[in-house]
């Protein structure tokens, strides 16, 4: 069977295409990935073994002169897209999202080969709303996400996520740490890039000594622009702070608690670890997704929301302290992902199914 994915410009299309695709690979799939030239995914897509090849395509941009540029290089795009596919041949073609899986599905459409979107979001992207109506299937992370797109074709399959997230031992990830079992420990990260003003709310509340910190650890994945700041300004035994971190099953098998922003894969991969966390959603996010993204677990009772307009206010330190103080509040927590229904883990042989079928 061959299989093109195609989709990224973020980690969030990216990823969930990279985890179908090793699911793929243990069947014995041949694999392409089809992206921009420029994006995220000519560099990560390689790196993990496996071919990729570039087209050269640009956002939407609502200006005349943004306009006539995008037209052209998605013509481009899609003439470079058919000449892919009739020289690999695909049986099917999975887009994850980004307006860069646009041109390979209208390319996949025009050549009659099947189409399957899968959407990370609890509101659609532009791209995947605009093909929804000439593919053949959609998948989808969460439910509420089913109302905008036809739902004939929609198959609720939850997100994709890493191999190992959620399946790392407490006791095993708190000692590749050297940390200890017996302190609250919490996981603060932003992305890839970190996240500036979830990173200086924490700072101001640590030296600031709002969160009471006898028993409290805190691994802390800074991204490279505030790494040095955060070490400057916070100093302890019980601190882990990191750049980047590659190791991120270990550290949510560490967590009691994670502070976040609320993109589709930290989604996934939360309710996968089934952890309590505070999530702070991206405010510029495209149609506030990343809000809306974490709405849907705050009604489970699975997270606490504080807006990023919000942390100059001292409310995260406020939220943290009450939660890390408070153990049944955790746990509590934990048990609201029973009724979200709709987890991660299978979520790599669900996407199959429907790829094969």
């Amino acid at each position: 069977m061959r299989v093109v994915i195609t989709g990224g410009g973020t980690g969030g299309h990216l990823y969930p295409g990279i985890s179908v695709a090793y699911g793929l690979k243990e069947k014995q799939a041949e694999v392409l990935f089809i992206g921009n030239t420029n994006g995220l995914e000519a560099k990560v897509v390689p790196h993990e073994g496996f071919k990729f090849v570039g087209i050269d395509v640009c956002g939407w941009n609502r200006t005349l002169h943004g306009i006539f540029r995008v037209v052209w290089k998605l013509t481009g795009a899609f003439l470079a897209s058919r000449k892919y596919l009739l020289k690999f041949k695909p049986s099917v073609i999975l887009g994850t999202g980004g307006y860069v899986c646009a041109p390979v599905i209208l390319a996949g459409v025009s050549l009659k080969i099947r189409c399957v979107l899968h959407e990370q979001n609890a509101i659609p992207g532009l791209a995947v709303r605009m093909l929804s109506k000439i593919v053949d299937k959609i998948a989808v992370s969460m439910p509420e996400s089913s109302r905008y797109l036809p739902h004939k074709k929609i198959v609720i399959t939850g997100n994709p996520v890493r191999k190992g997230i959620g399946q790392v031992e407490k006791q095993q990830a708190v000692e590749r740490f050297g940390l200890s079992t017996d302190k609250i420990t919490v996981l603060i990260f932003g992305g890839s890039r970190g996240a500036k003003s979830i990173n200086m709310a924490v700072i101001e509340a640590l030296t600031k000594g709002r969160l009471g910190l006898e028993d409290l650890q805190i691994i802390w994945v800074t991204g490279s622009e505030d790494y040095p700041l955060v070490c400057q300004n916070v100093q302890g035994a019980g601190y882990r702070i990191f750049e980047y971190l590659n190791d991120m099953d270990y550290a949510y098998g560490a967590a009691d608690l994670v502070v976040c922003r609320s993109g589709a894969t930290t989604v996934a991969e939360i309710i996968a670890c089934r952890l309590p966390a505070i999530m702070v959603p991206y405010p510029y996010a495209t149609d506030n997704h990343q809000e809306k993204n974490s709405r849907v677990l705050e009604q489970c009772g699975a997270v606490r929301v504080v807006l990023d307009a919000e942390l100059s206010q001292g409310r995260l330190a406020e939220v943290m302290a009450e939660l890390i103080h408070d153990v049944r509040k955790l746990d509590r927590m934990r048990q609201g992902y029973t009724k979200f229904g709709m987890y991660p883990h299978g979520a790599v042989d669900r996407m199959i199914r429907i790829v094969e079928s």
